[in-house]
């Protein structure tokens, strides 16, 4: 067996089920495995069992701040995990979110189908490399 082709992943912590099917769905065609969580309940131990190498955080998760679970990412996320704010909010305010987080990015809810896989795509090649960002 091939190791070397072993498909990325990407979890979502997203309490919205519609979102959380989306990405399965889109990424999950294009080769991706997504492990979605739709509250923030077992993420360090998602986290630890998947060894992601994207975290998509919905900045409003109704039971806890996604502010707070990036932080909670950087302490339990493997080295060189790329950590995203994802959210259906305008750009410049995901932008604030990011510098107030210390997220790596964004990615926003409105991107879907091949812009979504390509967006990824361009995350997974060059987010988890140290210094490039």
């Amino acid at each position: 067996m091939n190791m070397s082709k072993v498909s990325p992943t990407v979890m979502v912590v997203d309490d919205s089920e519609l979102a959380c099917e989306g990405l399965r769905h889109t990424l999950g065609n294009a080769g991706i495995n997504v492990v979605a969580l739709n509250s923030p309940f077992g993420f360090i131990k998602a986290l630890r069992e998947n060894n992601p190498q994207i975290l998509l955080v919905d900045v409003g998760l109704g039971t806890m701040n996604g502010m707070r679970l990036v932080q909670l990412g950087r302490q339990h996320a493997p080295s060189g995990c790329a950590i995203l704010l994802y959210s259906g909010r305008e750009d410049s305010q995901l932008a604030e979110d990011v510098k107030a987080s210390a997220a790596d990015g964004y990615l926003s809810k409105r991107v879907t189908g091949t812009d979504l896989v390509n967006a990824v795509r361009r995350w997974l090649s060059n987010g988890a490399k140290p210094g490039v960002r």
